[in-house]
């Protein structure tokens, strides 16, 4: 029997584009918040646009102002995935609401909507049905991850941690049968299974020390994914090590960075406030991890 399944070509990822809707704005929800920050506090550098429309969705890198050269740095990536709420507005509320009391102790470096175009339209996906989280290397082609690490590399900076903030939801069982038909694949045993609770994806097993002091403070805000195995790894207290990828954000940032890490939040058992919380209190005890606390 002849397998008919082919991988989308130029005029099936159109046409998929054509059907998304734009459901809410970057420009209300993300820009105006960033322009709204204490110029006191941060630096808001510009540093390029998505090339279909740069005028709506310009990205942006927030930066401590003050800096301090004697300081620990910290990074903190959000909206890798645009439809994953809480890794954008996490981003945001930890910048308004506890960065400044780190001014002058820690220098931080914030890129709170990577992909803004998959934020309206709340998807996974960019405008080329894409997904950016496999583009982080040399010869990926999605722009949001090649302008993020071009923007990295000119920083020349080392980070004491890398966090990169992420959801995995139940919407991402219909997502892997619409990601199933684009790649030309049957759907596979498996495709429905979603972690239930916060889990924590690692690039490297020397990060495991801060990981277990993130899950016991997570752990005050939203349930721990208990799973055995989570996405086919062995999990150890909501944890895994996913190290054989390296095409992900937080591949390309542990390349700078004395630690890194995925959030993965489970939106369905927690409110919004609390997917929020769970973000902060993730990116809180990774900074007071490099400040020795």
């Amino acid at each position: 029997m002849t397998d008919d399944l082919k991988p989308w070509g130029p005029e099936e990822r159109q046409a998929w584009r054509d059907r998304q809707t734009i459901q809410r704005s970057y420009q209300d929800d993300v820009v105006t918040r960033i322009k709204a920050l204490p110029k006191g506090e941060f630096d808001v550098e510009q540093y390029g646009a998505l090339s279909h429309d740069p005028e709506r969705y310009p990205l942006f890198c927030v930066k401590s102002k003050d800096w301090n050269a004697d300081a620990p740095v910290v990074v903190v990536t959000g909206g890798v995935h645009g439809y994953e709420d809480s890794g954008v507005t996490g981003c945001l509320r930890f910048m308004e609401e506890e960065a400044p009391a780190y001014h002058g102790k820690v220098n931080f470096v914030f890129f709170p909507c990577v992909s803004p175009f998959a934020y309206e339209i709340n998807h996974r996906w960019n405008a080329k049905a894409d997904d950016p989280n496999r583009h982080f290397h040399d010869k990926g082609t999605a722009e949001e991850a090649q302008l993020l690490m071009a923007k990295v590399k000119s920083l020349k900076l080392h980070f004491n941690a890398a966090v990169d903030l992420h959801e995995t939801n139940n919407r991402d069982i219909g997502l892997t049968i619409e990601r199933r038909a684009r790649d030309g694949q049957r759907v596979e045993p498996g495709d429905d299974y979603i972690p239930e609770g916060y889990y924590l994806v690692l690039p490297s097993r020397a990060d495991l020390p801060l990981a277990h002091k993130v899950i016991e403070e997570v752990r005050k805000v939203t349930p721990i994914c208990a799973d055995k195995e989570i996405l086919g790894y062995p999990a150890e207290n909501g944890i895994i090590v996913l190290d054989d990828l390296k095409t992900l954000c937080q591949d390309f940032m542990r390349q700078y960075a004395d630690v890194g890490m995925t959030t993965e939040i489970y939106p369905e058992k927690c409110s919004r406030d609390e997917c929020e919380r769970a973000q902060i209190a993730t990116i809180r005890t990774a900074v007071k991890w490099t400040m020795g606390k």
